[in-house]
Parts: C-alpha cells; sequence; structure tokens
C-alpha cells in the first residue's frame, strides 16, 4: 500500500502526541513493506498514493482544505480526529486560568468563583462570547457542524479510544461503521526503567518530584496543580515548551515561586530519566484524548495522577489515582497518595505492565493497517 500520512500545517510548532503517533506508525509500515510518506501540509500531494490519513480534525482551517484535496483526488481518507468535547475544554481552560490569575491576587475575591467552578456553574466571558460547562453559549463553535459533515464523507474512523469515538458520535453525531479504535502507544526502549541519574546531573535536582510534561499551556492545566500544591512543601517541575503562552508559564511561577522549576524542552532520552527521578507524574488536563505522557512515565513505574475530563481513563482504569481538573483539594488529595506509594508497587506496577502489553506502537500500526485492508479490499 501507498499511504499518506497528514498533519496539519502548523504541526511542526506544537508537536504533541499525533505527531509521535504518526513517526511510529510510519516506521512500523514501512517495516511491513508499505510505502509511507509524512506531509504536514493542509494541501497535501497525494497523487501518488493509495489512501490517506489525516490526523487530528480540530485544526479546522486544515482540515477542510485537506479534505477538499482528498476529494478533488478521489482518495480514500482514514481520519485519526484526536477529537474532545471542545466547548467543555474552552470552558474549563479558559475558565480557570481566569480565575487563578485573580487568586494570585486575593485568594478570598477569586473563591466564589473557583467554587462555581467546580459545581459547573460558571459562565466563562470570553473575547467572542460566553460558554458553560456543557458547552453552550454565545460563543461561535458552529464550525464543528462543518467538521461533522466532513468526517462522514471519509471511508474510515481511526480513533484512539472508544471514549474518543463516543464523543464523535455524541457531539458530531458520525455514525459510519467502518472504523477501529487504535490505542497509542510507547516505546520501551526508550522508556523503561530508564536511568534517573543523567537528569539529575543535567538539571542539579537530586530529590523526587512532582512532575508534568507537555506544551504548558491552560489546555494542560499546570497552574491548577501548581495552585492545588501551594500550600505544601512538594517541588514541581514542568517540562514542556511555554513560547505560545508564556503568559501562562509566568502564572505558574507566581503561584509556586522557589518550587518550580520550568524545563522547556528535553530528548526522548533525558525526558526518560526525567520519568525515573520524578516521585510522581501528573497530567490533570482539560482535553486530553489519551496522555501518551502518562504512558511514558508508566514505564518507570512512577506513580501517575490523571484526569477525570478527557479519555484517560480508558488507558488508565484503576491505575492512577484520578482528579477532577477543577477541583484543587481532590488534585492535591491524588498527588499526596501518589506521593506516598512505592515506585513499581501497587498500581504502578499495573499501570506499567499494561502499557507494555496493551499500548505499543506494534498493536496500534496493527489496527491501523487493518484498516486500511479492510477499506482498499
Amino acid at each position: 500500500m501507498r499511504i499518506a500520512l497528514v498533519n496539519h500545517g502548523t504541526a511542526n510548532e506544537w508537536g504533541g502526541g499525533d505527531s509521535v503517533q504518526i513517526q511510529e506508525t510510519a516506521k512500523r509500515l514501512k517495516q511491513r513493506g508499505h510505502q509511507v510518506s509524512i506531509q504536514n501540509s493542509d494541501r497535501p500531494e497525494i497523487d501518488d498514493v493509495d489512501l490517506v490519513h489525516i490526523f487530528n480534525c480540530r485544526v479546522y482551517q486544515s482540515f477542510v482544505q485537506q479534505m477538499a484535496t482528498c476529494r478533488q483526488a478521489g482518495k480514500p481518507v482514514v481520519v485519526s480526529p484526536i477529537w474532545i468535547s471542545i466547548g467543555r475544554a474552552l470552558w474549563g481552560s479558559r475558565g480557570s486560568v481566569g480565575l487563578l490569575e485573580q487568586a494570585v491576587q486575593s485568594e478570598t475575591a477569586a473563591a466564589g468563583g473557583l467554587n462555581a467552578l467546580l459545581a459547573r456553574q460558571l459562565v466563562v466571558h470570553l473575547p467572542n462570547g460566553t460558554v458553560d460547562a456543557l458547552g453552550r453559549g454565545t460563543v461561535d463553535l458552529s464550525w464543528q457542524q462543518t467538521i461533522g459533515s466532513l468526517l462522514k464523507e471519509c471511508q474510515g474512523m481511526l480513533p484512539n479510544s472508544w471514549l474518543e469515538l463516543k464523543a464523535l458520535q455524541t457531539d458530531l453525531h458520525w455514525c459510519g461503521n467502518r472504523f477501529d479504535v487504535a490505542h497509542y502507544g510507547v516505546n520501551p526502549q526508550i522508556f523503561l526503567d530508564a536511568d534517573p541519574e543523567p537528569f539529575r546531573r543535567h538539571t542539579g535536582i537530586q530529590q523526587p518530584f512532582v512532575m508534568q510534561a507537555g506544551r504548558i499551556e491552560p489546555a494542560k492545566n499546570q497552574a491548577m496543580l501548581c495552585w492545588a500544591l501551594r500550600e505544601t512543601n512538594l517541588p514541581i517541575v514542568l517540562i514542556g515548551a511555554s513560547r505560545h503562552w508564556p503568559s501562562y508559564a509566568q502564572l505558574c511561577r507566581s503561584i509556586s515561586g522557589d518550587r518550580l522549576t520550568i524545563i522547556d524542552h528535553l530528548p526522548q532520552e533525558m525526558l526518560a530519566s526525567a520519568y525515573a527521578a520524578a516521585g510522581v507524574h501528573c497530567l490533570i488536563s482539560w482535553m486530553d484524548t489519551c496522555g501518551l505522557v502518562s504512558l511514558e512515565a508508566s514505564l518507570s513505574g512512577t506513580p501517575l495522577v490523571g484526569s477525570s475530563f478527557g479519555h484517560e481513563l480508558e488507558y488508565l482504569e484503576n491505575d492512577a489515582w484520578m482528579a477532577d481538573p477543577a477541583d484543587p483539594i481532590g488534585i492535591r488529595t491524588a498527588v499526596e497518595e501518589a506521593w506516598g506509594q512505592e515506585r513499581n508497587q501497587g498500581r504502578s506496577l499495573r499501570m506499567k505492565m499494561k502499557s507494555l502489553e496493551r499500548f505499543n506502537w506494534e498493536n496500534t500500526t496493527n489496527h491501523t493497517e487493518s484498516l486500511y485492508q479492510d477499506i482498499l479490499s
């Protein structure tokens, strides 16, 4: 088969799990004898391919152009939507950052808003309208209807979880019958039982810490993690780019002060060492479909704290500590309980073994290849 794996034109600027999935899937498809091209393009060159696999339909303008290109060329399309309920995620991420900016100035003044956020009673006012906890309001999200219509033109759907598939059915009314689920994977050659010493030597951080890997931005909710732990002595290390939201990184610093270390980027081998050095890894996000960093951290036997808001539950199940991203008390409780868990014991050991057995890129590629073959047969 001749396959084009296509992401949006700005994917190189953002990184993320979709880019990792593309690279790892392409590598294994090539090993199986297929011809594969990777294109971060809104107008991919697809004349010489049998099938186009598009990743991340949330980048609206890019997806519209990509689908038009495929339609004009008469090529079958598989989509991995990387879908999350946008209105709800927008409400949580933008609402929480505004309240935490207020709380830094006056905790008393922000208390009512934070309680309303937790109770799902807050209405978030944005420059282009309002949005509530159900994703409803005057903010224009009508573009989602176009996304839903375009998905109905696709020949196959390949989400990263069954929960994501259900969100497609609920939010976008997709009801096709040619689909599979390709769970994210993790590479044990890089992340399994990594040595913590390279990270310790590189940073000078010798003691365990609470870690979160990923872009530093409101959607990832690092500021709420910092707020939840503000009255503890736990050191926090955030590893990820903040160039798109420098003010958000500054908000995290203003909350946690000297207990916070921000590291812009690490190569994968050093990132694996960081997971091994951490006491807990957290991802209390508003909009993750999996939380690839949680799978990576799990291979070091590091206890995990995950979010109740996205689709992470399908991966973590009861092998992590879960928290509501709007609940600082619940986040602190989950982190402290995970902090008290020994590495490679109990939940963290079960999660590690599950990642090795179920969440690997060979399985991802098996499901991907099978759907391609079904469509082209």
